[in-house]
């Protein structure tokens, strides 16, 4: 049985959306949409984090979810961001939100970034660290050539959707 994370975001639900039809999958998230789009789906096991909840992501937050990782294992987070930049890393526009990505990453074997072209350059409030911390994006056609340049130089593999 395959394992992963899912993060909240626009950009995760899209990711999600691709999953229905998959079979022996757990999927453990944070995100109340994720959760009533694949908890239908037979073959599909859903995890639910526990937290503050945010309504604008409709996610579970704070120190709470983030607890919520300690002594998993999976082997592929599908994280979102705000903003990407060479200077800031990753960037949140939630502090909250920081502690539940961290920990994502900590219990997860692969990361994978999905963030479309727009939030390359961007900064939100607070930085989560360096773009180290991705193995793979997936990002849409529109990433510019400097943008794509710089991840590969970061050895992190670009994934056009």
């Amino acid at each position: 049985m395959t394992q992963s994370f899912s993060d909240s975001g626009s950009t995760t639900t899209e990711i999600a959306k691709k999953l229905m039809g998959y079979k022996n999958l757990t999927v453990i998230t944070n995100a109340l949409n994720i959760a009533l789009l694949l908890g239908t789906e037979p073959g599909i096991e859903v995890i639910m984090t526990g937290g503050e909840f945010k309504p604008p992501t409709l996610s579970l937050t704070g120190r709470k979810a983030a607890d919520f990782f300690e002594g998993l294992n999976v082997q592929k987070l599908f994280l979102a961001t705000a903003g990407i930049s060479l200077k800031s890393g990753l960037t949140y526009p939630s502090l909250s939100d920081l502690v539940v990505k961290k920990a994502m990453i900590n219990a997860a074997d692969i990361t994978y970034l999905v963030a479309d072209h727009t939030k390359f350059g961007k900064n939100a409030l607070a930085s989560l660290g360096a773009l180290s911390l991705i193995d793979y994006i997936i990002t849409d056609a529109g990433i510019k050539k400097k943008d794509k340049e710089v991840l590969i130089e970061n050895e992190i593999e670009v994934i056009t959707a």
